[in-house]
């Protein structure tokens, strides 16, 4: 998937989703910021701010010499903006203006009556759409979250505007459309296309929870037909969805199942898109990986498919747990594997389809050793290699428990230059209880002595009752300090929001071994 942005000699234009914040507030909780300038590998600065649930138009200087002179484009108001927004309330007025003075009080911004005003927007009614109002807004000064203020003090209040009293929707219905302005002698104007919601009146329900959000993810990437992606991950609390090709996964995390109208809701947004539906209730969200699973499958496909990640192929299947073969949150991960495996000696450990194995093949590893206690994840994994014209004769496959495989590594003097690592959280097998908790340090211990002289060690999990920091620690509790370096993994694509340690379910870094002296 490539993303998407429009870039210029001194600043890029971004169209930023709703649910994205500009920078990040704390070590591991990311911005947009902190996110492009890593994937663009080049320092950005940020010239003005969009609230963290408002979409659209935003600029970010490539040099501190450009984001001066553009930040004194906004604060003497020498640039025209445009905002499109929602709202329930009916007001018989179709064009007017707003005073106030917007000051923080209590760590809350509010009008503050009585007060020379400090801040000004026009307001103009566009059209009825549904059961909603579509308005414009120019605002011709800038102060924190004014435009939602305003339409406060003018009794329309925003949809899905808690802080300012507007009506319950699944986002804040806040879209900022346009900017013009003249930089280096040229006059320019920048549009944002409007997020179905504010255009669309037959949209209700999780059919327009979905299409917002296909929107969205088609707004931050140019997506292949065939490509897999997460559709719904933090925009709401009752399912997430994934696309796997031409098909659509969807994870029912309501308490007793949806009902048939929100079923009928999907089933709408899956037609008009052509994919095939899968619905699987989860008992309990968040419990292991994705949480406990309903034996209900609602399904309107064939059992197995093939679908592509970043132009490799993988084989899924229905009847595999509740996922089909394939952890969307791992692909940025998959990525650095393919592009960081040119001639190494990789090794997988608790391999499941082996996504890790096959990218490290498609870098051009040297040797690559898959390892899971499964033969059926084994066999599953040597069809991937096929599917994508690798092969699986030279590659090694080993059925085995990881830490009686590691030891028999450590006795035989093996190592290798990549090990990755993403295990169960729990897990039983004839071999006893596996609990990552208690059997961490040691489970990094024995991949150290497997480890190269300046290999590194790929390591995730999903152990929710630790934070990172706390992970990293207790996976170097037996490590010898002077002879490991810690590093942060890619950060996640955004279809599944900006990295941040507190929300994140999936914990993880890169550990390289600095000195085999």
């Amino acid at each position: 998937m490539q993303l998407r942005f429009q870039e210029f000699d001194d600043f890029i234009v971004y169209d930023k989703a709703y649910g994205h914040r500009t920078h990040r507030v704390s070590d591991g909780q990311f911005g947009l910021i902190e996110f492009l300038s890593e994937k663009m590998d080049r320092p950005l600065y940020v010239v003005h701010q969009l609230d963290k649930e408002t979409s659209g138009l935003i600029l970010f200087a490539k040099s501190k010499t450009a984001a001066t002179t553009m930040t004194q484009i906004f604060d003497n108001h020498q640039i025209k903006k445009l905002y499109y927004f929602l709202t329930d309330q009916v007001k018989s007025e179709t064009k007017f203006s707003i005073k106030t003075h917007i000051e923080k009080k209590q760590n809350f911004l509010m009008n503050m009556p009585g007060l020379p005003p400090n801040s000004e927007t026009d307001f103009e009614f566009v059209q009825n759409l549904g059961p909603y109002f579509l308005w414009r807004a120019f605002p011709k000064t800038d102060k924190p979250h004014q435009i939602r203020l305003h339409a406060e003090f003018a009794k329309i209040n925003i949809l899905g505007d808690a802080e300012h009293k507007g009506s319950p929707y699944f986002r804040l219905a806040l879209h900022a459309q346009q900017l013009q302005f003249n930089y280096g002698g040229k006059d320019l104007v920048f549009d944002s296309q409007l997020p179905p919601t504010l255009k669309e009146n037959d949209l209700t329900g999780f059919d327009a929870l979905l299409e917002e959000n296909y929107f969205k993810r088609h707004q931050l990437y140019t997506i292949e037909p065939g490509e897999s992606y997460r559709l719904i991950h933090l925009e709401s609390d009752q399912i997430r969805a994934d696309v796997f090709g031409d098909h659509l996964w969807i994870y029912d995390y309501t308490k007793n199942k949806m009902s048939d109208e929100e079923k009928q809701s999907i089933e709408k947004f899956a037609k008009r898109k052509n994919f095939k539906l899968v619905i699987r209730h989860m008992l309990d969200r968040g419990h292991g990986v994705g949480g406990l699973e309903d034996t209900t499958l609602e399904s309107q496909t064939h059992m197995n498919w093939a679908a592509l990640e970043e132009k490799v192929n993988y084989h899924l299947k229905l009847d595999s747990g509740f996922s089909p073969g394939l952890f969307l949150d791992q692909r940025e991960n998959r990525k650095w594997v393919q592009t960081n495996s040119f001639k190494k000696k990789v090794l997988n450990l608790f391999s499941y389809t082996a996504g890790f194995s096959v990218n490290a093949a498609m870098g051009s590893a040297q040797e690559i050793c898959t390892v899971d206690v499964s033969e059926k994840f084994l066999n599953w994994s040597k069809e991937n290699f096929n599917l994508n014209h690798l092969g699986d004769s030279q590659y090694e496959f080993f059925a085995q428990d990881a830490m009686i495989f590691l030891k028999g590594s450590i006795k035989r003097g093996r190592q290798w230059d990549l090990i990755i690592c993403d295990p169960p959280s729990f897990a039983r097998s004839q071999d006893g209880i596996w609990k990552l908790e208690t059997d961490l340090p040691q489970l990094a211990y024995l991949m150290f002595q497997c480890l190269e002289p300046n290999g590194e060690i790929l390591f995730t999990c999903n152990l929710e009752s630790r934070t990172r920091e706390e992970v990293a620690e207790l996976f170097c509790k037996k490590l010898p300090e002077k002879k490991i370096q810690i590093s942060r993994m890619p950060m996640q694509s955004l279809d599944f929001e900006i990295t941040d340690d507190l929300t994140n379910l999936m914990k993880g870094f890169l550990l390289k071994k600095t000195s085999d002296k």
